[in-house]
C-alpha cells in the first residue's frame, strides 16, 4: 500500500533542489512556470527533463510546442521565481514587462538574463508520469553566465528558498 500525500511530500521536502522557470512560446506569447522538478537525463544525447502537473495552463502549451526553454535560477532572483509561481505577483501586471530576455533560437522561448544558464531544448518526448507530465528536451543550444567559483544558485528546501552553503 503506498504511502500518505502528506508524508510523501514530507519527505521530499527534505531534498533540497534547484529553482528553474520553464519557458514556452505560446500562440498568444511567451508563458513560463516555476519548477523544481527538473534535472539532467543524458549526456549523449544532452537530454534534460522537467516533470509539470496536468491542468496546469503552461502543461498544455508544452504538450503541444516542439520546444521549451530551462532558466537555472541565481540565488537573487527568488522573485522572478515567485512571479511564475504565481505567489505574491499581481495577476493584472505583465509577468515579461520588467525582466531582460533574449529569444532562444531553437524552441523560440523566452530566455530570462541574469540567470546561472539556460537551456534551449526540442521536445525530445514526453511520458505519462501519474498525476504529472514527463517533458524531456534535448539541449539545442546553452547560455552559462559566471566564474564556476562565484555561482550562487536559488535552492528550495523544506518549504523555503535558501541558498548554497559553503565548499565542503
Amino acid at each position: 500500500m503506498p504511502t500518505d500525500a502528506q508524508s510523501f511530500k514530507a519527505a521530499l521536502g527534505r531534498f533540497a533542489s534547484g529553482v528553474t522557470v520553464v519557458t514556452v512560446r505560446g500562440a498568444d506569447g511567451d508563458h513560463g512556470m516555476t519548477a523544481s522538478a527538473f534535472t539532467s537525463l543524458s549526456l549523449d544525447p544532452p537530454l534534460v527533463l522537467v516533470c509539470v502537473k496536468k491542468g496546469n495552463f503552461t502543461h498544455g502549451l508544452l504538450a503541444e510546442a516542439d520546444g521549451f526553454a530551462i532558466n537555472i535560477l541565481a540565488e537573487d532572483q527568488v522573485s522572478v521565481s515567485n512571479r511564475f509561481a504565481g505567489w505574491g505577483f499581481p495577476p493584472e501586471q505583465d509577468k515579461w514587462e520588467d525582466l531582460s530576455i533574449t529569444r532562444a533560437s531553437a524552441s523560440g522561448a523566452a530566455l530570462i538574463g541574469g540567470c546561472l544558464g539556460n537551456l534551449d531544448c526540442t521536445k525530445w518526448s514526453s511520458m505519462d508520469g501519474g498525476d504529472h507530465t514527463i517533458f524531456v528536451g534535448q539541449v539545442e543550444n546553452v547560455v552559462v553566465e559566471g566564474d564556476r567559483d562565484d555561482l550562487k544558485a536559488l535552492l528550495y528546501f523544506a518549504g523555503k528558498y535558501r541558498g548554497v552553503g559553503t565548499n565542503i
